[in-house]
């Protein structure tokens, strides 16, 4: 079976499947491994191709947000932020990557901020303080890995 993935779509494999990469045109991806252990959201159906951002819509004057894989380690959580809304500063119980998807907000960490636009990444080191801004329209993965 052959998938072809765009900018911004994502697939999930089985475990203990081999899967080959190539590329039609250079490309940068995203690998993440889960143990056999997680738990994954029934949302996500496996060889079937989806965009991340997507799969949350905005809502008005609201933050969105649903948990796509996690276990005793590690959590995976798409989240969507009307603009104007955010969440307050607070310490990231575990490292974290914030993987913006679409939209732009200001992240606030250890004291200065930092715009974040679609594409791009950002990382938390664990009990950093840090807190999200939605300036615009904005959705975000986060991979929060725990100890």
């Amino acid at each position: 079976m052959s998938k072809t993935l765009s900018e911004g779509e994502s697939i999930l494999t089985p475990i203990h499947r081999s899967v080959g990469v190539s590329a039609i045109k250079d490309s940068i991806y995203k690998e993440i491994e889960f143990r056999k252990e997680t738990i994954m959201n029934e949302v996500i159906k496996a060889g079937e191709v989806f965009k991340l951002a997507e799969l949350l819509p905005y809502q008005e004057g609201k933050i969105v947000n649903m948990d796509l894989a996690h276990n005793d380690k590690v959590k995976f959580v798409v989240m969507s932020f009307d603009a104007g809304t955010g969440l307050s500063e607070h310490a990231a119980p575990g490292e974290a990557l914030v993987m913006a998807l679409d939209g732009e907000a200001v992240i606030g960490y250890d004291g200065q901020e930092q715009v974040i636009h679609a594409g791009e990444t950002f990382k938390f080191d664990k009990f950093g303080k840090h807190s999200v801004s939605a300036t615009k329209q904005f959705k975000m993965a986060l991979l929060l890995v725990l100890e």
